[in-house]
């Protein structure tokens, strides 16, 4: 059955990121095997059941929700289902820009733009079955609400994706 393994267990770190104390594990239900074949390539640890984990000490931003819409789109509301998005872009813009890197004819093989645009349509996939299995539930509005900007959005976030240093 799909969900996490627990809350979300972090700490704050000024000015807007949090670290992680525990691993946070979502169990997916909807990842094909062939999508968790592409997130094990970009170093995601998938296993064979689906079950996504994000290490302890990841340092993330929780949800990239600007400040002004927080009243409706509350961070905290998506948080758990956030920190696996934001892993998720992370290890794909790191993938990507290794392939990259290693071959300056990527038109329409590893590393493609057309090849990233599917993982991070998987990520965003993730994000939103995340969101729907998250307890307490957050409401179908912000679901919808928060993947329509991912999936507006998003291009331009995975490409700011970066290792976070701690």
């Amino acid at each position: 059955m799909a969900g996490f393994n627990g809350l979300l267990d972090a700490t704050f770190n000024p000015p807007r990121n949090w670290t992680l104390n525990e691993a946070l594990s979502y169990d997916c239900d909807i990842l094909s095997e062939s999508d968790i074949e592409m997130l094990r390539y970009c170093n995601v640890s998938v296993g064979d059941n689906g079950i996504i984990t994000v290490p302890a000490d990841y340092i993330t931003d929780l949800a990239s929700v600007p400040r002004a819409i927080w009243a409706f789109i509350s961070p905290f509301d998506v948080a758990r289902a956030a920190v696996i998005h934001d892993m998720l872009y992370e290890y794909i813009n790191t993938q990507y820009k290794e392939v990259v890197s290693k071959s300056a004819a990527a038109e329409d093989g590893p590393g493609s733009k057309q090849e990233r645009e599917a993982y991070r349509k998987i990520a965003d996939d993730v994000f939103k079955a995340a969101m729907y299995n998250s307890e307490p539930a957050v409401p179908r509005w912000k679901i919808h609400s928060a993947y329509t900007a991912v999936r507006l959005f998003g291009r331009w976030a995975i490409n700011s994706s970066a290792p976070r240093q701690k």
